[in-house]
């Protein structure tokens, strides 16, 4: 029985992991061919969640660049190379964010240990977001909050750092946020049968 657990836990996490390197492959190969290098630059993505520790983001994506994901504590989640800026901010810039949000409240503790997450409740979310106004493009922060709210900041300072352009106990901090639309699923079966015809052809042209 155990041995069953354990094969169908490592089942999930290796598709986890291969769609982890198809979306982050993608990402990376659109910052590097899809856009103009005199006015855009690559950054690195971090998230932030404020929901509280039984929450987490499970995944998200931006412009289908995977970030990876935050964990209950917080965040900042792990850093995540690459998504495009505009080296000089423009007034009408926006991204298109996709999250799945984590519930652990009722999280049944020796199910979970075994693999097996349906205690959890996730919940799918995707918003068009704009990026607010920044001096220099620097790193890409994304915000999360409770009510699949979303706002997206570029700041060389962290999420814990007293200049953050989102301070953590600004209350008012989620007044300006993108509210989501909730989704079925991060991406379509239609979505990723393309994402991965586009990273098979960028493998195929640039030999990698």
């Amino acid at each position: 029985m155990e041995k069953n657990q354990t094969k169908k836990r490592m089942s999930w996490l290796q598709k986890l992991a291969m769609s982890f390197f198809v979306f982050t492959f993608v990402g990376c190969a659109s910052v590097r061919t899809g856009v103009d290098e005199n006015n855009f630059t690559s950054v690195e993505l971090s998230g932030v969640q404020h929901m509280g520790p039984n929450f987490n983001i499970s995944d998200f994506y931006v412009d289908h660049t995977s970030g990876s994901n935050v964990g209950r504590g917080g965040g900042g989640g792990g850093i995540v190379c690459c998504v495009a800026l505009p080296k000089k901010w423009r007034p009408n810039f926006t991204v298109e964010v996709r999250w799945a949000v984590g519930d652990w409240s009722k999280q049944n503790k020796e199910e979970t240990a075994l693999g097996n997450f349906q205690s959890i409740i996730f919940e799918r979310y995707k918003a068009i977001v704009p990026v607010e106004k920044y001096d220099e493009a620097e790193h890409v922060w994304v915000h999360f909050f409770a009510g699949g709210k979303v706002r997206v900041v570029s700041s060389a300072p962290g999420s814990l750092s007293k200049i953050h352009p989102i301070q953590r106990d600004d209350q008012h901090a989620v007044d300006s946020a993108t509210i989501g639309s909730h989704i079925d699923s991060l991406f379509t079966s239609e979505e990723l049968a393309e994402m991965r015809r586009k990273s098979k052809e960028r493998s195929r042209k640039y030999g990698e």
